[in-house]
């Protein structure tokens, strides 16, 4: 069983003042880039395509999906980690993402801990392979959450692997008895 795991194209900015945190859109290159995405994946033989909620990711696979006629299935869990509930200057959050980075049990009150979110991503993971045992799916999700999927497999990845996730991005994830393994992706070794 293969997961193409992809973190969304490019979104407007966060605190744009028409549009919540799940609600941002792609801007005109993100959406370009998905379009980008479904070229790419045209000749993949994908039999299920699941997406966060939150609309960026949604329109990252939607190309995708049109191209292939397959329906994309929201799955909740694919949600966004949510370090804090209000939203602060980058000077003032990223301390806080920095430390949930060391301390997996660290979030700010109100927020979602590294090790809930990674927990949450790897049930869907494992939710995932039950239902394909076999073939490719594709996964529209977020860096953060992504990048803790990522390290659930290999702890070497961790806040800079994040850091230098580019938008979009492709992780190939191949499950087999032993597990789950990482096959590709940006600024995988």
């Amino acid at each position: 069983m293969t997961v193409l795991l992809v973190r969304h194209a490019t979104p407007v900015r966060p605190g744009t003042p028409e549009y919540g945190d799940d609600d941002r859109p792609l801007t005109p290159q993100g959406l370009e880039d998905a379009k980008k995405l479904a070229a790419i994946h045209a000749s993949t033989s994908i039999d299920a395509i699941y997406s966060s909620p939150y609309f960026r990711a949604f329109q990252t696979v939607e190309p995708v999906a049109i191209r292939l006629g397959l329906k994309i299935e929201v799955i909740n869990d694919l949600r966004e980690r949510l370090l804090m509930p209000a939203a602060l200057p980058d000077h003032e959050w990223r301390p806080h993402l920095e430390r949930s980075w060391r301390d997996f049990g660290y979030a700010p009150i109100g927020g979602e801990t590294g090790r809930i979110a990674q927990d949450r991503v790897v049930r869907v993971l494992e939710h995932l392979r039950s239902r394909h045992p076999a073939g490719i799916v594709m996964v529209g999700s977020h860096g953060n959450l992504i990048a803790l999927a990522l390290n659930a497999i290999d702890s070497r990845l961790g806040m800079d692997f994040w850091a230098a996730m580019p938008m979009p991005a492709v992780y190939r994830l191949e499950s087999s008895g032993a597990g789950w393994h990482i096959m590709s992706g940006p600024n995988v070794r």
